[in-house]
């Protein structure tokens, strides 16, 4: 069976606390519903069980990164499963803007049955609320939320249901730059989403990008193959190769 959720005991409180496991290819550890166009803002959805002497609480976190502001704190979960209608009310955890970005992060309460009706779903559709703005989830990423319960469902509650679904990838896939990857051991790192950037953002938008970028990922995964496994090599493709090509970009846009 494959682990898909984290346990921390906190002595203090006498509590367990079980989230979904971080992701090694999504930020934060959570599922990512909504990518936004602008650099590194998105939307991401995760589990969370507490088991305490106070009593138990499930609920399902949001946090919303981008440079204008939702204001989950005011909004809702909704959830359209199998027909039936269902309305979260939000509850603040934390939000921050300090950083040029915000930040928001909501949590919804839900209960054990409420978490095998998405489970055991044959059709649903999410719209998430805020008091500025929405966001409906688009239907594949519905169906990866669904999994994301099962997954959860099955390490938490019981571990002889969704046996499928726990080998089964929530990442989004998305064509990425394959060779910086392979040297910085992370497709979300910093200077492979500025690569990721300057591909769309400037490369794609002139004909002969298109043609060499479409070369590069006919070729690049072999190369990439070779430098993931070689110390060695990721530190020359990163000084010879990414760097200097990362200030370039830098220059271009």
């Amino acid at each position: 069976m494959k682990k898909c959720v984290n346990e921390t005991f906190d002595k203090f409180n006498q509590s367990t606390k079980i989230e979904t496991i971080p992701l090694k290819d999504q930020p934060i550890g959570s599922l990512m519903l909504v990518k936004y166009e602008n650099f590194g803002c998105n939307l991401l959805a995760s589990l969370s069980y507490i088991k305490s002497v106070n009593g138990d609480s499930l609920q399902i976190v949001l946090r919303y990164i981008n440079e204008e502001w939702m204001f989950l704190r005011n909004g809702e979960l909704r959830f359209v499963i199998d027909n039936e209608n269902i309305n979260l009310n939000s509850i603040e955890l934390s939000s921050d803007n300090t950083s040029g970005r915000v930040w928001e992060v909501a949590g919804y309460r839900i209960d054990k049955s409420l978490l095998e009706k998405i489970c055991n779903s044959k059709n649903m559709a999410i719209r998430i609320t805020g008091s500025k703005s929405n966001e409906d989830i688009v239907q594949k990423n519905c169906d990866l939320f669904r999994i994301l319960c099962q997954q959860f469902y099955n390490n938490v509650f019981d571990q002889t249901k969704y046996l499928e679904s726990t080998e089964k990838s929530l990442v989004i896939e998305e064509k990425g730059c394959f060779i910086a990857t392979a040297a910085m051991g992370n497709y979300n790192h910093p200077v492979v989403m500025d690569l990721r950037m300057f591909r769309d953002n400037w490369l794609l938008q002139r004909d002969w990008g298109v043609s060499f970028t479409r070369w590069y990922y006919q070729h690049g995964p072999k190369a990439a193959n070779v430098i993931e496994k070689s110390t060695i090599l990721k530190k020359i493709t990163f000084y010879m190769i990414v760097k200097p090509l990362q200030i370039i970009t830098k220059n271009l846009k």
